[in-house]
């Protein structure tokens, strides 16, 4: 069992960004035509891609400033323009395009040239003889930066159309129908730069405003589920896609540095990041869209390429294949790598460069799904209480199962789980009791699965509080005299306190109903910030806590100073004069003294501003008080035997 001390150990592992060396892709083909209008801010000419299967043939679709090109990749080692239907936008301001297929039709969109955009559907049924334009209207939507199908309700969501979202039913494949405008009065959407929608469930990519998501199951009453508007690692919230188990979202920020998240949203109203992932230069890197297939997760990333990870394990992802297809420096505004999409029959993959075209790579094997996946990976709990989590077992295990341990469990932990050995592709309860106090860090609690060839881990995280102990008190010392009235508490360090409650009382039998004071510290000395009464009988406790449980530790008693702690010397008046002061102060007994006293002026917090020695057989001294601010001071008068303390006011 490894034991993390410091509290921050948990969230550097949960959300580390994980990355590994992969294996270069093998690069098949790329088209490129070098007469088309280039974007001058950008030096670029291409934007979105998207493939799909028609006719027996393989095509990959990108956008330009010219249009929409349909690439025939059937032999991916020689791309060909097959087809083009130019833009309803055209020219050198065009930069954004997007498009997705449903149906046998293809619907593409464009964000720029807003008196002549249109939303363009593009019949494909006829391939690999021709395409038809069979819808340009700007009826419901001018410009729009982004769309999304859902393919389950043939619903066409325009994402960024003039700040707004707009729902299309496609049911009717060539003559859409409005559903409903976002925002507005049932749901106050904010701009939506992209989302992925599936049976109903909107991930909406919200740029500034973070991921939201929506039940639009009723386009008139969508219902809000959740919202993630904080996270580590935070950027401009670009695009995403869901694993397929349903279980996560991937997440991209287009901002520089920023890695892509693994997004636990098993819970709507606690979405947040359980893990991270890297390209080859984690500063300068921008992730810009990403597609999962299998227990792959395809990305597109300026400046970097194609990046492949496995996410098998989402709480472990690995880089295993990359490649650059942009040879220039990295840079402050946008360029290399637009788009992504691998999913064509072949497997093979496609990648949009902003500069060089349509690129074709190798299909990738999906790897094998031996990864352990736990519902929960961080615990705060206390001892007594059971921790009980789903452990999801990999696909790939053998038939015969896999056998659940967990090594190093502490000797009076037990772990039940629901089925040991684990069949692939089950869910198994895991139930631990009797898990001892982690005293202040946390576990790491390692489980493994294992059949007759694979070996696979996961982690989990402890914080376990049990009872803490009773603080020793040490200052103010058991039954202490002429103590200052703001004095220093001081007790130790009780094992499993997270923190502690200073009490101040001045009953022992009813302590509870006579607290005059109370504060709550982490540290083991506390000095009050009001001074306490003169010469007064006090009672003080410290109670150890933390989120579970807490101790109180033994009741002491203390007396402060002041003009009651003593009275007058058996037949010996002492007279102070004049008083208030405020030149000269004069100290006089009327006997001369038996002993050697010392003599202190001391500020309302005890700090000491004039120490004097009267002598035995002295019976006076004076003290100048000129210097002196006015304010309530204390005289004090020690002798081996007797203390006497009395209060001083200087006027000016």
């Amino acid at each position: 069992m490894n034991k993390i001390t410091r509290i921050t150990a948990i969230c550097l592992l949960a959300f580390s960004s994980i990355f590994g060396q992969g294996t270069e892709a093998t690069f098949l083909g790329n088209w490129h035509d070098d007469n088309i209008v280039i974007v001058p801010w950008l030096n670029g000419r291409y934007n979105e891609v998207w493939g799909f299967a028609q006719g027996g043939h393989e095509y990959g679709v990108i956008g330009s400033t010219a249009g929409i090109h349909f690439i025939d990749v059937t032999n991916p080692t020689n791309p060909q323009q097959a087809f083009l239907v130019p833009g309803s936008t055209t020219g050198s301001g065009l930069v954004h395009r997007d498009f997705k297929d449903f149906n046998g039709y293809l619907y593409a969109v464009q964000d720029e040239g807003f008196s002549t955009a249109t939303l363009q559907i593009i019949d494909l049924q006829d391939l690999p003889n021709s395409v038809t334009q069979v819808y340009s209207s700007n009826e419901f939507v001018q410009t729009s930066h982004n769309l999304y199908i859902d393919t389950s309700q043939a619903r066409l969501y325009l994402l960024g159309a003039s700040s707004q979202t707009k729902v299309l039913d496609i049911s009717n494949p060539a003559q859409p129908v409005l559903l409903a405008t976002y925002p507005n009065s049932t749901l106050n959407l904010p701009y939506t730069h992209d989302a992925f929608i599936k049976d109903n469930i909107g991930y909406m990519n919200c740029g500034n405003s973070g991921l939201w998501v929506v039940d639009f199951t009723d386009p008139a009453a969508p219902i809000l589920l959740g919202t993630m508007t904080s996270y580590p690692g935070a950027g401009y919230n670009h695009s995403g896609w869901l694993s397929e188990d349903g279980n996560y979202y991937f997440l991209c920020d287009e901002t520089h540095g920023s890695p892509i998240k693994t997004v636990d949203i098993s819970d709507f109203g606690n979405l947040h990041v359980v893990a991270s992932m890297d390209a080859s230069s984690s500063t300068t890197q921008i992730p810009h869209n990403c597609i999962i297939r299998g227990n792959l997760l395809y990305a597109s990333y300026y400046y970097d390429g194609l990046q492949v990870f496995d996410v098998s394990n989402p709480l472990n992802p690995v880089r295993v294949a990359y490649y650059d297809t942009y040879a220039g420096p990295d840079e402050s505004f946008y360029a290399g790598a637009w788009g992504v999409n691998p999913n064509l029959p072949s497997g093979n993959i496609l990648i949009s460069d902003i500069q060089s075209g349509l690129w074709v790579f190798g299909s990738l094997d999906q790897p094998q799904d031996l990864a352990i996946v736990p519902s929960q990976t961080e615990f705060n709990t206390c001892t007594g209480e059971p921790i009980t989590f789903d452990l999801t077992i990999g696909n790939d295990f053998a038939g015969s199962g896999a056998t659940l341990d967990v090594p190093g469990l502490p000797a009076t932990a037990n772990v039940v789980y629901s089925a040991n050995p684990a069949m692939p592709g089950s869910a198994v309860t895991l139930t631990i009791t009797g898990y001892p106090s982690t005293l202040g860090a946390i576990d790491e609690m390692i489980i493994t699965a294992s059949d007759d060839v694979n070996t696979s881990s996961a982690s989990v995280f402890l914080a376990v509080a049990g009872q803490p102990e009773a603080p020793a008190l040490s200052l103010p010392a058991d039954n202490a005299t002429e103590v200052v009235l703001q004095p220093v508490f001081v007790w130790g360090v009780a094992l499993d306190a997270a923190s502690y409650k200073l009490e101040v009382s001045t009953d022992a039998a009813s302590f509870d109903d006579h607290i005059v004071y109370s504060a709550t510290t982490t540290n083991t000395t506390f000095t009050p910030t009001v001074a306490l009464a003169e010469g007064t009988a006090y009672y003080w406790r410290v109670k150890a806590r933390n989120n579970c449980y807490s101790t109180y530790s033994a009741v002491r008693t203390f007396k402060t100073e002041g003009v009651n702690a003593t009275g007058e010397l058996a037949g010996n008046r002492l007279a102070i004069y004049p008083n208030p002061a405020n030149g000269m102060l004069f100290i006089q007994f009327e006997q001369p003294l038996p002993e050697a006293f010392q003599v202190q002026l001391l500020s309302p917090s005890g700090q000491t501003l004039q120490q004097h020695k009267m002598l035995a057989g002295a019976n006076g001294i004076s003290l100048n008080m000129a210097a002196t601010p006015a304010g309530i001071y204390w005289l004090k008068l020690a002798s081996a035997e007797n203390t006497l303390v009395r209060k001083i006011v200087v006027q000016r």
